[in-house]
């Protein structure tokens, strides 16, 4: 007996082909039925070949290569797309029966080239296309790199024309052959991608013991003594300069403080920068990610510092939207008794269902996608990290959304001890700010960006002064790494009790190496056991600095990312070794001065 879907899609495409009469007269009624729905059939297979790839294994795959970063299950979207990708293949099979024969076969033979195009751009063309944010500026390719790969994608759909067109009958199995391999193919990875996964893919973790930080004093200052570090990620000392070009005054509310144009991050990547920042520990290449962590946080030096900003009665409140970057895959125990803001999870949690569904489309998109386009679905940091919240506990990450509950609700001060406040906020990691720190992605500028966030800071050190507890503030402003061509960063530092009136600057050559000698020696203490602080280097000195960059070397294995996933994007680090300023660590950079150091493992 006919199915139901044979007789629907027979009377439908009779309706618009010709009379049933007609069809009946030709051959018999059932033999036309069976035609028909094979013919339609071997259409939807090609037109599923560029759905399933665009809304199945493209945010399938970047889902489970990522899962721990997003913070939520495969069940909020997966099997939602899924549906759809058949679903929207069904509706477009259809229309396409709408046209004539010759016209629909043109159409499909477009679908079929644009699915092979960006079958082969996603396997093959996108060496090392970075996937989570890793650029301040949207993504950029070489005009040559635009043309080689847009002749590509021409030849092969343009082909499909030419092919459709003069060899018509061998270009359907063709087409159906090709189509039903690569989705056959696609099947098989994407059931793989299911038991390499483990259960935080597709359950919320509901240990009612698991620790996260916690955001609700992130606007709380002590009304005693206050040591403030904001952590503006990816801030190069060049954009700072850029923006100063067009806003002359951009600094000049920061008159009390001291301005190091000379410094250095020693780590490109908030992987390792961050965990060195807070912790002073250098990075051992010889350990794997988790095994330099768990150094990073109980070796004795790191325990003796912390318990000096104990002692000296210090709350330390950390406030950072990844906390993976500093524990791997040990957690935040990790952390305990060394942050102070450490709480246990709440059971409540929020997701953006629109933010969700388009940036898991826009990242497929952005894979799929020939050079040209990829600008236009490229996903910032600050998008996918916001997707999922905790109503009860929320910590502001971007700039603007840091700056208007700033605005909106002020600082608030707390009596029981001293602060140390750590705000590790987007800062340029994506230029999406306008001057007045409001979010501008289309028209954002790197000066719109800079400009933006020192509306911020100032707000911010406005509100210290209304409440009274700026002049006994420690306040240091700077970045855990620059941009990957200037990866010097800013560094500013006002003292507690430091006045003047303008901006002191010295281009004396300190890196992060000095960040935590400097703040045990803002509280008078010995701080000889961690090192040089910032204080013991001197205008125009000329000192030998170190700067790690992480990189893929072909000539070197690939190595596991530090979670098992998947493989690391990187697999090397190059070991600049320069003496001088920015220009010197330049030259550097640009005549490939490097050693090369394998990793055991890669955070990203």
């Amino acid at each position: 007996m006919p199915t139901i879907l044979e007789n629907i899609l027979f009377l439908i495409i009779c309706s618009l082909k010709q009379t049933k009469s007609d069809m009946l007269h030709e051959r018999s009624f059932l033999m036309a039925k069976k035609n028909v729905f094979l013919h339609f059939l071997s259409n939807y297979i090609v037109v599923l070949l560029l759905f399933f790839t665009l809304f199945v294994m493209g945010p399938s795959e970047i889902f489970f290569g990522n899962y721990k970063e997003f913070g939520f299950v495969y069940q909020e979207f997966g099997w939602k797309f899924l549906i759809f990708a058949f679903l929207i293949s069904f509706i477009f099979t259809l229309v396409i029966s709408f046209f004539p024969d010759k016209l629909g076969k043109y159409i499909l033979s477009v679908f079929w080239g644009i699915g092979i195009a960006g079958y082969i751009q996603t396997m093959f063309l996108n060496r090392h296309l970075e996937q989570m944010g890793a650029r301040a500026e949207a993504y950029t390719a070489s005009p040559s790199k635009i043309i080689v790969n847009s002749i590509i994608w021409a030849t092969i759909i343009f082909g499909a024309l030419l092919f459709a067109k003069f060899q018509q009958n061998i270009f359907k199995k063709v087409m159906l052959t090709s189509s039903l391999i690569i989705l056959g193919m696609q099947c098989v990875g994407y059931i793989s991608l299911f038991p390499s996964a483990d259960k935080s893919a597709f359950t919320y973790y509901s240990d009612k013991d698991e620790l996260i930080l916690d955001g609700s004093k992130q606007f709380t200052v002590s009304s005693n003594d206050n040591i403030i570090l904001f952590i503006l990620d990816n801030f190069s000392s060049t954009y700072l300069a850029s923006a100063v070009e067009k806003y002359p005054d951009l600094k000049d509310f920061l008159h009390d403080f001291t301005y190091y144009n000379n410094a250095d991050c020693n780590y490109h990547g908030t992987y390792p920068s961050l965990p060195h920042l807070l912790t002073g520990n250098d990075l051992d290449p010889s350990l794997s990610v988790d095994d330099w962590l768990e150094d990073c946080w109980t070796n004795t030096t790191t325990n003796d510092y912390f318990s000096i900003l104990s002692d000296a009665n210090y709350k330390v409140n950390l406030y950072t939207p990844t906390t993976s970057i500093l524990t791997g895959n040990h957690s935040l125990p990790l952390l305990d008794g060394k942050i102070s803001n450490i709480t246990t999870k709440q059971s409540s949690i929020c997701i953006d269902y629109h933010k969700l569904y388009k940036t898991m489309f826009y990242m497929s998109c952005y894979r799929f996608m020939p050079e040209y386009f990829k600008s236009f679905f490229d996903v910032s940091n600050a998008t996918y990290t916001s997707i999922v919240s905790y109503p009860e506990n929320t910590i502001l990450h971007a700039n603007y959304d840091f700056y208007n509950h700033l605005i909106e609700n002020g600082l608030t001060t707390d009596s029981s001890g001293n602060y140390f406040i750590i705000q590790h906020l987007n800062g340029t990691h994506e230029f999406t700010t306008d001057e007045n720190c409001q979010f501008d992605a289309q028209n954002a500028t790197c000066q719109s960006t800079v400009k933006g966030i020192f509306t911020m800071l100032e707000a911010y050190l406005n509100e210290l002064k209304t409440l009274g507890v700026y002049d006994d503030s420690t306040i240091i402003i700077t970045s855990d790494h620059g941009d990957v061509e200037y990866p010097q960063i800013i560094f500013f530092i006002k003292e507690k009790q430091e006045s003047h009136e303008s901006l002191n600057g010295t281009n004396a050559p300190i890196t992060l190496d000095e960040l935590v000698p400097t703040i045990v020696q803002s509280l008078d203490k010995d701080y000889s056991e961690f090192g040089y602080s910032i204080h013991d280097f001197y205008p125009d000195q000329q000192r030998e600095r170190l700067l790690y960059i992480r990189d893929y070397d072909a000539s070197y294995p690939d190595v596991p990312r530090y979670d098992g996933i998947s493989s690391g994007g990187s697999n090397v680090y190059h070991l600049y070794n320069y003496t001088g300023n920015i220009d010197d660590q330049i030259n550097a950079l640009q005549n490939y001065q490097y050693t090369t150091i394998p990793m055991v493992d890669s955070y990203f």
